[in-house]
């Protein structure tokens, strides 16, 4: 582990409106696979660890101050003060995204990630129409307690809702999952390639990442951007675009976000895999809701391309949070992971 005192000092860049804003995050650099700590009120707190595993993506504050995060092979939980690894399990592949849920089980998410693999999950696509979205809910002890398979051969994040339904982005679309094995409603976004995260906002619009943005026409370059919809699918806002924000910003990849408790949203614009992206785009950005740009963080000097970041404001470390109600904080009346 590695103390860091400077990625606090080195790399807040700012608008002028937001330049009061500071956060205290956690973010995936997964260009490097490293995890980091970043508290701007005090940097004493700093701290980044290498992950050393392929795909690292989700994150979650599952109680206890501890954090868990996913990766190709399965799952890590570290220490959230001090950045030790509590946790490394590493029993699968292609595994996209893994929450713990409220009863204290653990949900696996990915695509035919507790099989031999048969289907690749990422582009080029493989069997679209066989059932290789896997969805495994295992309990505290590691048995396997529920699994339900959904047609399609490609998955990113999964959030579950307030309904007990999942959100599953998958590449061109949202689908939400019933956890049966049915995809109870699907909609398709223009523009969308890989697309990455969705939330049920509390007035019930969907929030999303659009991953890659793809051409959509008249335009002629692509450019990835943030969505919200209506229940029926009909846009409300689009933000982040390129033709939105400053050219310095290149928005090449819109992945996990965070909807804060006064509406701005927090994403990561992930620049592309490995070393060598640091000089690319703005890694961290923050939205106010008319979509303009109040606060951004990146540290070219260290950090070569954010995919995850998870704001820990005001955050009860000791509890379980997640967003299934739009904005993340503690689930009420929830059993706490011990």
């Amino acid at each position: 582990m590695k103390k860091l005192s400077w990625l606090g000092l080195l790399a807040l860049l700012a608008s002028p409106a937001g330049a009061a804003i500071q956060h205290d995050f956690l973010a995936i650099d997964e260009g490097l696979s490293n995890l980091l700590h970043v508290d701007q009120t005090d940097p004493r707190q700093n701290w980044s660890v290498h992950i050393g595993k392929e795909q690292p993506r989700d994150m979650q504050i599952e109680g206890g101050g501890r954090l868990l995060i996913s990766q190709d092979h399965g799952y890590c939980e570290y220490d959230i003060t001090t950045g030790a690894l509590l946790k490394d399990v590493s029993l699968y592949h292609d595994v996209s995204s893994v929450r713990r849920l409220p009863n204290g089980d653990l949900l696996i998410a990915g695509v035919d990630f507790d099989t031999p693999k048969r289907n690749r999950g990422d582009g080029p696509l493989g069997d679209p129409n066989g059932r290789h979205v896997i969805l495994a809910e295992f309990d505290p002890s590691g048995r396997s307690v529920r699994r339900s398979a959904y047609v399609g051969d490609f998955l990113r994040l999964v959030r579950e809702t307030a309904l007990g339904t999942y959100l599953c982005s998958c590449n061109g679309a949202l689908k939400e999952a019933d956890g049966e094995g049915n995809w109870v409603h699907e909609i398709p976004v223009a523009g969308f390639q890989h697309a990455w995260m969705a939330v049920r906002l509390p007035g019930g619009d969907l929030l999303m990442s659009a991953g890659y943005g793809t051409p959509v026409p008249p335009k002629k370059t692509a450019s990835s951007f943030l969505v919200e919809v209506d229940p029926q699918g009909k846009p409300v806002r689009r933000f982040g675009a390129a033709d939105q924000v400053p050219e310095r910003v290149r928005p090449n990849f819109y992945a996990m976000f965070q909807v804060l408790p006064n509406q701005d949203v927090v994403a990561a614009n992930w620049q592309g895999h490995g070393a060598g992206h640091n000089q690319s785009g703005a890694q961290i950005l923050e939205f106010d809701r008319q979509g303009a740009i109040v606060w951004e963080w990146s540290d070219p000097a260290s950090v070569s391309s954010v995919q995850g970041v998870l704001v820990l404001d005001g955050l009860d470390r000791s509890v379980l949070n997640d967003d299934r109600n739009g904005v993340m904080g503690p689930l009420p009346r929830q059993q706490l992971f011990r």
